[in-house]
């Protein structure tokens, strides 16, 4: 039985993933993309310099519109983020005389993200997995004057230097941002973050989604439904192809885990070191329309002991709003969300999407919701429903070290999920991810 033989293999359709395959098929190689639902990016996140390098080179800048605020409303602050509006006087009504050092302190972060982002570039990306190229990343940033015990140690290490009344407000501002508990970030994660967020660009769907496909069609990528891959083959050292349903076997050089919730398609061989996703509780509410404040910003950090997100977006007839997420949700999925709303064609209505993190109870939500929505009368709806696969994700006890990200899993499989190993970033992360794929295969491949 004759076979198709494809350079790269992606398995799941995580931002991530759809990034490094455009890339990857741009540079000739036969790629064979199986998924089941395609990613989007986040409008929480803003430009980074990977996705500024992205969108160059598969020519979408157009893909940039104007940044949207964000509103962080702390347990003692309510602080706007936005270019237009001057984060000193904002920091200075809320904190008095601890104002300046509080922006000191951020704007410190700020320096050493953008330090970082460019040493990242200059290494085409995350450190790739072997001695010699981790070693060669930490040299070069040594040659930069970057401090790798300052970047690596954990967030709440550098927040001994806040002044004591914005303790809180920085908590819920990163774990806002990043939708981690603040223990779990390093100081480099909220560096690249912080860098990434006060940006003046934010990303804008679904035009970055249909740049992506487009590009990987134009260069021939191939496409089918992961839920057609009958089988994954493992030859005993390395996985070697597969067989789809109704499309016959196929042979592939190397093979990148794009959505970590289909690892069980590498049930034969061992794949080691596999984070975790992130796993998110996306809630909608029901019609918030003449119950908000008109001071409230359209894009809200719910402050408070859990990490917790809210956007108001405005309905006419159809859903136009994507809940917040670096994580995907297919179109049908939010189609079905919105219906019990009997929304009427020609009317328009406010909602609230919420996200945070899992097993919350809507107690707990509620109680987190209310200095942000004090006297509105909503519902709430379902969370939604997971994939069938999906493991189960568990907390972080140590910040990851950038350096030691789990990029390679198996003898000839990549990680290409930045859920699982940027969750905090969003698209940022996921372009940062795709790039490093992508440069270093693509490497690999021209020097055989």
């Amino acid at each position: 039985m004759s076979s198709k033989h494809y350079d790269i293999a992606i398995i799941g359709g995580s931002l991530s993933a759809r990034i490094a395959a455009a890339l990857l098929a741009k540079q000739g190689n036969k790629v064979l993309f199986l998924r089941y639902h395609e990613a989007t990016a986040s409008e929480w996140f803003h430009s980074s310099l990977f996705l500024e390098k992205l969108l160059g080179t598969l020519g979408g800048r157009s893909c940039f519109v104007a940044q949207k605020p964000i509103q962080v409303i702390s347990r003692k602050a309510r602080v706007t983020l936005n270019n237009d509006i001057s984060l000193d006087n904002e920091l200075c009504r809320e904190f008095g005389q601890d104002g300046p050092a509080v922006l000191q302190w951020l704007e410190q972060l700020r320096v050493h993200g953008i330090q970082l982002e460019n040493l990242l570039w200059e290494n085409n990306g995350l450190p790739w997995p072997s001695f010699k190229t981790t070693a060669s990343f930490k040299l070069l940033g040594i040659r930069r004057k970057i401090n790798w015990a300052e970047l690596d140690a954990p967030l709440t290490d550098a927040m001994r230097k806040i002044p004591h009344v914005a303790v809180d407000f920085i908590t819920d501002l990163m774990q806002g941002l990043a939708l981690q508990k603040i223990n779990a970030l390093s100081y480099a994660q909220a560096a690249l973050l912080w860098a990434q967020v006060i940006r003046p660009e934010n990303l804008k769907e679904p035009d970055f989604s249909e740049l992506l496909g487009k590009r990987f069609d134009q260069f021939h990528g191939s496409k089918t439904d992961l839920k057609d891959l009958e089988r994954i083959d493992f030859n005993g050292s390395r996985w070697t192809g597969g067989e789809i349903k109704g499309g016959g076997q196929f042979t592939a050089a190397t093979f990148l885990l794009g959505d970590t919730r289909w690892v069980d398609r590498f049930k034969h061989g061992k794949v080691t070191g596999l984070p975790s996703p992130q796993i998110l509780s996306r809630q909608s509410t029901s019609s918030l329309t003449g119950q908000l404040s008109s001071v409230l910003a359209t894009r809200v950090i719910c402050g408070g002991e859990m990490p917790l997100r809210l956007a108001i977006e405005e309905v006419d007839g159809e859903p136009c709003g994507l809940p917040i997420s670096s994580d995907e949700i297919a179109e049908d999925q939010l189609q079905e969300q919105f219906e019990h709303m009997a929304i009427e064609k020609s009317e328009k209505q406010l909602y609230g999407l919420i996200l945070g993190a899992d097993n919350v109870t809507e107690e707990q939500l509620r109680k987190q919701l209310e200095p942000v929505l004090p006297f509105a009368d909503y519902k709430l709806s379902e969370p939604e429903e997971k994939l069938p696969t999906q493991r189960e994700s568990t907390t972080a006890n140590q910040p990851q070290k950038l350096v030691s990200l789990p990029i390679r899993i198996g003898a000839n499989l990549y990680c290409a999920d930045s859920n699982a190993l940027l969750p905090e970033m969003g698209a940022s992360g996921a372009a940062l991810l795709g790039w490093t794929l992508a440069k270093n295969l693509i490497n690999k491949r021209k020097s055989g």
